[in-house]
């Protein structure tokens, strides 16, 4: 048989005792695993407006182009890029990107309406416009709706400062929308 050292004989005992005592440990206490939380999802004023500047956008694209109403296609141009804007202010909020990551892909994000902000919203119920006079009146109910949801939005949400412009903006440009179509 070989001999051991005490040396070597104490270091080997007081590393399995270690070893012992740590496992030990381990056992007794319970281990608790932190749960992710989700973050909160986008401002509904944000996605409803999304939803209905989906619907507009369908509206445009449901009437055409008219000849006696050059202005149209300009004006789809900006609903379009109304839809832009706002897609670039929800990315903002992580639970918004977090409900995108689970979508299907859309062939267009801005220009499909089937890509609605929230499924429950009221204004994804509401039906495609299909005449000039009702692009008019949906794009006053819309300018409505923008400017209600400005008056209403908290100034200590994070994102106000970028958000309540762009929103006032929009409002003023469909105020615009309105008067050149009727």
């Amino acid at each position: 048989m070989a001999e051991i050292s005490r040396r070597t004989l104490l270091s080997r005992t007081v590393v399995l005792a270690g070893l012992a005592v740590g496992t030990g440990l381990g056992f007794a206490k319970g281990v608790r695993h932190r749960v992710a939380e989700p973050p909160p999802p986008a401002p509904a004023a944000l996605t409803d407006a999304l939803s209905r500047q989906q619907r507009l956008l369908a509206g445009y694209r449901a009437v055409g182009n008219d000849p006696a109403r050059p202005a149209l296609a300009g004006l789809r141009a900006d609903v379009t890029a109304h839809g832009d804007a706002l897609q670039a202010l929800l990315e903002r909020y992580p639970g918004w990107r977090l409900a995108q990551a689970g979508r299907p892909a859309s062939p267009s994000a801005s220009g499909s309406p089937s890509a609605s902000g929230s499924p429950g919203s009221s204004a994804s119920a509401a039906p495609v416009v299909t005449s000039v006079t009702s692009l008019a009146a949906a794009s006053t109910a819309d300018a409505r709706a923008l400017s209600d949801a400005v008056l209403a939005w908290p100034a200590a949400e994070q994102h106000a400062v970028e958000v309540v412009p762009v929103l006032a903006s929009i409002a003023a440009c469909l105020t615009s929308h309105a008067q050149v179509l009727a």
